[in-house]
């Protein structure tokens, strides 16, 4: 009995330690970065246009630690990386809506390319997906 003490009382404070945190702080100013001009279309189920949408992305890739950033998070879901190509998979969660995103960075053609399905709280808006293109530049 005291013995399956021990061992819940040590499991105990080892599960409090640091879970899955980088054990350094990134040099974002050292970093190559990139910005991403997105053209999007939205469609809904019946592949009617819904909206387009144009926005940017800075991505700060750091090839040694094979690590994304979007702006300065981290992107947690890093499918493929090398000189070459970038697979990210994004979530973005709003008040109204869950956007999941397959996107790609070509970095020999400086392009980027995703997909993406969106689910509505609200069952009127159905389910919609979006295709995004775009041109990538480095900014430093």
């Amino acid at each position: 009995m005291k013995n399956k003490f021990t061992y819940i009382l040590v499991g105990l404070f080892a599960s409090m330690g640091v879970v899955n945190a980088d054990m350094f702080v990134p040099d974002f100013e050292t970093m190559p970065a990139i910005r991403c001009d997105v053209s999007e279309t939205i469609y809904n189920q019946d592949n009617t246009v819904v909206t387009h949408n144009k926005y940017f992305r800075i991505f700060r890739i750091d090839d040694e630690a094979k690590k994304v950033y979007l702006q300065k998070a981290p992107v947690d879901n890093l499918l493929y990386i090398d000189e070459n190509k970038v697979q990210i998979h994004l979530q973005t969660l709003t008040d109204d809506s869950i956007i999941s995103e397959q996107v790609t960075i070509d970095r020999t053609n400086n392009t980027y390319s995703g997909t993406s399905q969106i689910m509505y709280d609200n069952a009127m808006f159905q389910s919609r997906y979006a295709k995004t293109n775009g041109l990538c530049k480095a900014l430093n």
